[in-house]
């Protein structure tokens, strides 16, 4: 019984210090009007990755890359969705950030480490196809999309029984900066208003995510059957990606060019 009371409160007790956090790094970021802050937050918050021998620092930083890409990207679309005035926006983005640390990131399924990957995914390309978009900086959204790419692979493929995943993490990487950099010269944006608010997402995240998701599908086939990804598998996310692309870019979209 004792035990159980102690479980109870090292549960709220970690539920109440993430749910914090969430709040503290977009409030920082609103009242200061800079997103340094609210990154330095979330980087402090993972300070056991160095409380251990250095030689462990990156092994612990790769481990780790996955929850810095998803913190760090929600701090700085809280920032791009204006420091002026707390909108819904933030309020979104700190509920986003909570359900992250509370009920996301804890896990360890196998559906788990994929919803991780996507989230890594998503949210970083998101924060960096509109931070670099904004600087001019096509060379910038190439080197984080290799990061990205990586990471999300290098989540799922270390999961696996392939203990020999570094090349596949770099190739994937690879890709992604390829995507990105053709997307990079041909935006295409997406606003999404709620009241006076509104915050622009470019196509760059959903492709790359719909990109992924097939990857996801194409591995756990080739896992599934001796390393053979079979057709069957994999054709149904291929055709719903696709038609998905096509219909956000002819129906739903404004191209923004980059020259």
């Amino acid at each position: 019984m004792l035990r159980k009371g102690r479980n109870a409160l090292s549960t709220a007790i970690h539920v109440v210090l993430n749910v914090a956090l969430a709040v503290t790094s977009t409030a920082l970021t609103v009242v200061s009007g800079n997103w340094i802050f609210g990154v330095l937050l979330v980087l402090l918050s993972k300070w056991r990755v160095v409380a251990v021998r250095p030689r462990y620092w990156w092994l612990n930083i790769k481990a780790n890359l996955v929850d810095y890409i998803v913190g760090i990207s929600l701090v700085l679309l809280v920032y791009l969705a204006g420091t002026t005035s707390l909108n819904i926006w933030h309020v979104i983005l700190t509920v986003i950030y909570a359900v992250w640390l509370v009920f996301i990131k804890p896990r360890s399924t196998e559906r788990a480490n994929e919803l991780q990957s996507m989230c890594a995914v998503f949210f970083g390309s998101f924060a960096a196809a509109l931070i670099t978009d904004g600087l001019n900086n096509p060379l910038l959204a190439t080197l984080l999309a290799f990061v990205i790419g990586y990471g999300a692979s290098r989540h799922i493929l270390m999961q696996g029984e392939d203990h020999d995943y570094a090349l596949s993490t770099f190739i994937f990487g690879l890709l992604f900066m390829e995507v990105t950099w053709v997307l990079y010269h041909w935006t295409i944006i997406y606003p999404l208003s709620i009241g006076a608010t509104s915050l622009v997402v470019p196509q760059l995240p959903i492709a790359i995510s719909t990109l992924f998701f097939v990857f996801m599908r194409g591995y756990k086939s080739a896992v599934r059957h001796d390393g053979k990804i079979r057709t069957d598998d994999i054709f149904l996310p291929a055709l719903f990606s696709v038609l998905l692309m096509v219909v956000m870019i002819f129906f739903f979209s404004t191209a923004k060019f980059n020259i």
